[in-house]
Formats: C-alpha cells, sequence, structure tokens
C-alpha cells in the first residue's frame, strides 16, 4: 500500500514539473542569426585550411611522382611509358566515337615557294579536323615534316603565314622556304583579330565541360585530332619523310606542342615558345583567385616537367622572350630546372635547351629553325 502511494507521489511531482516547465517555456525558441557567426566562421576557416593542405599535398605530389628509370635510355623510354597511359586517363583520351574516315584535300593557291591546300578529316563521329598544308614548289623526293600549331584565338591561316599575324612572324612561310613541308591544325578558336563573330553555342570553354561530362575533355579531343590528321597526312602524302616530323607552337600552340610530343612517340623534336609556367605556382595562384575556376584533373597531376619527362630523350627546346607580358618568363625560369634534370640525369644534357629572347609573346625563328636543322634536317 505505501509503495503504490510512493509512486502515485512521484508520478505528480512528475506531472506537475512537467507541467510547471512547459508553462515557462517560450512559444519557440529564437535568437539573432549574428548569435551563430562565430559558428560559421569556424566552419569556414577549419575547411579553408584543410583544403590549403590538400593543395599542398597536390604540390608535393606532382613535384615528386614521376620517378622514371634513369639507368639508361631504354629503361628510360620504357618507364616513361606507364606515365603517358596515365595521362591519358586523366584527360579522358582517347576520346569516345573514333572514326578513320574521310580524307579531302583542296588546293588553296601557290607561291614562289609553296603549294597551298587545305585539309579535312574525319577523326570522330560526325568531327572532322581542318588544317593547312604547305609543301615546298617544285619538291623532288621526301622533305621533313613540321606541325606548327597556332595559339589562342588563332587559326592555321595564321601561323602559315596566309594573312599577318605578327607574333607568328610568318612561320609557315619561313619554314617552307627552308624546305620544310608544314602542316598547321586547327586548334577550335574565336579569331577575334580577324572580326570572327561569336559562335555562342560552341565555346570552347562549353565544349570542354560537356566533354567532360561525356567522360573525356578538349584537351584529349584536341590532342586526338592532331595525331589523327598527322596519321592521315603519312598515310595520304608520299613526300612526308615520317622518319623527321617535328612540331612547334606559340602561346596553346606551345601547350599543345608540348602535350603532342609527350603523347606521340614518333615526334622526333620539339619548339615550345612562349608557354612554359612553374606548375607549383600555378596551383597556388587557382588557390588564392576567387574568379578564377579550376580545372581539376586536367593539367594537374602532370606539370611541364613531368610533360618533360615524357618527351625526353627526344630533343627539346622551350624559348621564352624576357619581355612576354602574357606568359612572364619567372614561371619557365623556375621549371626549366626540373625539365631539365631528366636529360641531365640520362647524360644527355645537349638535347634540351631553354633560350631566352629579347622580345615577347612570339617566336624567335632563328633559334627554332637553328634547333630545327640540327635536329630533324
Amino acid at each position: 500500500m505505501k509503495s503504490r502511494i510512493l509512486i502515485v507521489l512521484v508520478l505528480a511531482v512528475i506531472f506537475n514539473q512537467g507541467f510547471l516547465y512547459s508553462q515557462e517555456l517560450p512559444e519557440q525558441y529564437r535568437e539573432k542569426f549574428s548569435d551563430s557567426f562565430s559558428i560559421r566562421k569556424e566552419q569556414h576557416l577549419n575547411l579553408g585550411k584543410y583544403t590549403d593542405r590538400l593543395v599542398e599535398e597536390r604540390i608535393n605530389k606532382t613535384l615528386t611522382f614521376f620517378k622514371p628509370d634513369y639507368s639508361n635510355i631504354e629503361s628510360y623510354k620504357k618507364s616513361t611509358s606507364k606515365y603517358r597511359k596515365k595521362y591519358f586517363k586523366t584527360i579522358g583520351y582517347p576520346p569516345p566515337h573514333e572514326k578513320s574516315g574521310e580524307f579531302i584535300i583542296k588546293p588553296v593557291g601557290e607561291d614562289k615557294y609553296s603549294n597551298v591546300y587545305r585539309v579535312w578529316v574525319e577523326v570522330l563521329d560526325g568531327v572532322k579536323t581542318y588544317g593547312i598544308y604547305v609543301v615546298p614548289r617544285n619538291l623532288k623526293g621526301k622533305a621533313p615534316l613540321i606541325i606548327a600549331i597556332h595559339g589562342g584565338s588563332g587559326c592555321p591561316e595564321a601561323i602559315v603565314g596566309i594573312d599577318t599575324r605578327e607574333p607568328y612572324h610568318n612561320l609557315g612561310y619561313e619554314a617552307v622556304k627552308r624546305g620544310y613541308i608544314v602542316w598547321a591544325p586547327e586548334l577550335i578558336d574565336r579569331v577575334t583579330y580577324g572580326g570572327d563573330p561569336k559562335i555562342e553555342e560552341a565555346h570552347r570553354h562549353q565544349v570542354d565541360r560537356k566533354a567532360k561530362l561525356g567522360g573525356t575533355s578538349l584537351e584529349a579531343i584536341l590532342l586526338h585530332k592532331i595525331k589523327c590528321s598527322v596519321d592521315a597526312l603519312i598515310k595520304s602524302r608520299p613526300e612526308i619523310d615520317t622518319d623527321r616530323i617535328g612540331v612547334t607552337g606559340l602561346s596553346r600552340g606551345g601547350r599543345y606542342t608540348l602535350l603532342t610530343t609527350a603523347s606521340l612517340p614518333y615526334i622526333k623534336c620539339a619548339v615550345v615558345s612562349g608557354m612554359f609556367i612553374d606548375h607549383a605556382s600555378y596551383l597556388k595562384r587557382d588557390r588564392s583567385d576567387p574568379k578564377k575556376p579550376v580545372d581539376i584533373g586536367i593539367l594537374r597531376s602532370f606539370g611541364n616537367a613531368e610533360k618533360v619527362g615524357m618527351v625526353c630523350p627526344r630533343p627539346l627546346m622551350v624559348q621564352m622572350g624576357v619581355n612576354d607580358p602574357v606568359i612572364p618568363i619567372k614561371g619557365a625560369r623556375v621549371e626549366i630546372p626540373r625539365a631539365a634534370l631528366h636529360y641531365q640525369k640520362l647524360g644527355i644534357p645537349d638535347k634540351f635547351q631553354f633560350f631566352e629572347h629579347s622580345g615577347g609573346h612570339e617566336f624567335h625563328l632563328e633559334s627554332l629553325f637553328g634547333f630545327f636543322e640540327k635536329h630533324l634536317k
């Protein structure tokens, strides 16, 4: 009986306390947004520190992951093939729906030194690569081929000299005068200095984003277009000496020169002009610039030094203008020693050259053709 009375009293107390508490509680708990600002700030700062650490780890990884076998040249070439495969996987190469289709070549004109053609080659389902092909006039036998890659806002017509664009210094025309065949592939761009209207539905950045959604990238597609166009020319044009193929490019074309040479072992030598950056600083810049969209994956695992490692032991020149306002030379001066190390460790330092000229964002033809004369002709 006493235990029942005790239970009833306890329940009564609990009920009354709950009743009293409910009477004391507000209808809805409220506080000012500013009261929780310190919590949000802590969340932001902690995440910022965490992602800063990720960037530093990525930088360190980029500078240390490339470890080929330097014991001899053949072992080196074999060991770098795995990095080439990794690079292809990173960019989504080859792109889907490959197609080796129609090859079209049409005469455009001729001059004292050359015959000029336009070429189209189907390389993907519904996609053709395009470019300008220039052959020395009255060529007898075979001649070496230079792949000439234009820069940003450029076109094949500019780099071969059909119309004037000063930074190229009439490269294609000068090459043909020296006995080279020239192939200038299109990189897909709007020629602003030529007055091209905007093509919003096919802007290169939008194309790149959609390509990545499909498991590839604009970089992979352009690399594929360059490769397939050269393959088609080799197959169709008997005047090309397939043992003497070189490549050069300015600015964005310099970047694709390095990528193309690193990816295609049959290229014998290359000259990169106006585009060689310090990869670590590039990553740090992307981290610190809130307006700069970061392209994760592409160009982040492989810096220029690692791409040079995939070119080595083939001859390579990098030329930069000390007064370049577009790509400052200071980045190249940091990255070049890392790149040159591959050649030094193999005992062939003379096959890698870094040339600083007094100009700006432009080709330096004298050193460029001097390099090709030595290693290609």
